[in-house]
């Protein structure tokens, strides 16, 4: 029994880091669903697939490295508004692409991973150091 297995590219992004792609949440029946992508160079690119052809959503300008991505949202709400970590900066953005949120967390390390939650707020942790 042989199985042959055919290569399909859909987007090209840059380098990646781990745990910087997340499927966004289809709000309806028919509602396009979504992927958010950071690369290294400190893009973000968001597409959503129709009928076999990615359809870009937005794509963000180039900055720091990010090292995280997450999706968060009110309590009760779908968790589509996409969160980033970029040494240690945090920034927000909608599921359209619009920047709403940008912060510096004032850490000497650079952030390793974050959680965002309507309950805590947005906790991001670093090697040594743990903030909320």
């Amino acid at each position: 029994m042989e199985i042959n297995l055919h290569r399909n590219d859909y987007l090209q992004v840059g380098v990646t880091s781990q745990k910087t792609m997340r499927l966004l949440p289809a709000l309806g029946r028919k509602a396009t669903q979504k992927v958010a992508v950071a690369d290294n160079d400190g893009v973000i690119t968001c597409f959503g697939m129709k009928k076999g052809e990615a359809i870009p959503v937005f794509k963000t300008l180039p900055g720091q490295k990010i090292s995280r991505l997450e999706l968060g949202g009110a309590l009760g709400t779908p968790q589509e508004k996409i969160f980033i970590a970029a040494g240690s900066e945090v920034r927000g953005f909608t599921k359209k692409g619009k920047q709403f949120l940008s912060f510096e967390a004032n850490l000497t390390e650079s952030i390793k991973a974050m959680y965002a939650s309507c309950l805590y707020g947005l906790c991001v942790f670093c090697s040594y150091v743990f903030s909320v």
